[in-house]
């Protein structure tokens, strides 16, 4: 699998072009690809690869200046690896810095999603947490968060490993 380190795609299409690859060929002149995400001109459109949803964002916010209402951007999905017969799926790690008034609320939502709490720090001022878990079970989780704390609590997300995954990826796997 090409860029294994970016678990994270999206799609972005133009909707008055019926040559989309010619659209994404336009668009990378001005996209600079780093250490965070990559980009491909396919026949779809232009495919972003990021090593989670907050790399989305500021290419994301330039594309929309630029294009406005005629941009299509498709969810986010998973990019899972096939090594053999098995499917391959990105386990992510998770630190949050919170206020303790939103410790109760946060932790609860890191167990609705089925994230493993690795460690917990609790300060008068500040809290902070450290999970692990599926990407499939992190996706959206940024915004998420901010309407759970108000917009007050910091995430960091980055891929840890491929394990092997039990079952199918669903509809927002890549």
């Amino acid at each position: 699998m090409e860029h294994s380190e970016f678990p994270i795609e999206q799609l972005v299409q133009l909707t008055s072009s019926p040559f989309q690859i010619g659209f994404a060929r336009q668009v990378m002149r001005v996209l600079h690809p780093s250490d965070l995400i990559a980009f491909e001109a396919t026949l779809e459109g232009l495919l972003m690869r990021a090593q989670n949803e907050d790399a989305l964002a500021q290419p994301m916010a330039m594309l929309c200046d630029i294009y406005g209402d005629d941009l299509k951007l498709l969810p986010p999905r998973v990019r899972y690896m096939s090594l053999g017969n098995r499917v391959y799926e990105p386990i992510m790690l998770l630190r949050v810095r919170t206020a303790p008034r939103h410790l109760d609320a946060v932790r609860n939502d890191l167990a609705s999603r089925k994230l493993k709490i690795l460690e917990e720090h609790e300060h008068p001022s500040v809290c902070v947490l450290r999970a692990e878990g599926p990407l499939r079970n992190l996706l959206g989780y940024g915004e998420s968060l901010a309407k759970l704390t108000g917009d007050k609590a910091l995430h960091w997300i980055w891929l840890d490993r491929y394990v092997p995954q039990d079952e199918p990826p669903g509809d927002r796997a890549a």
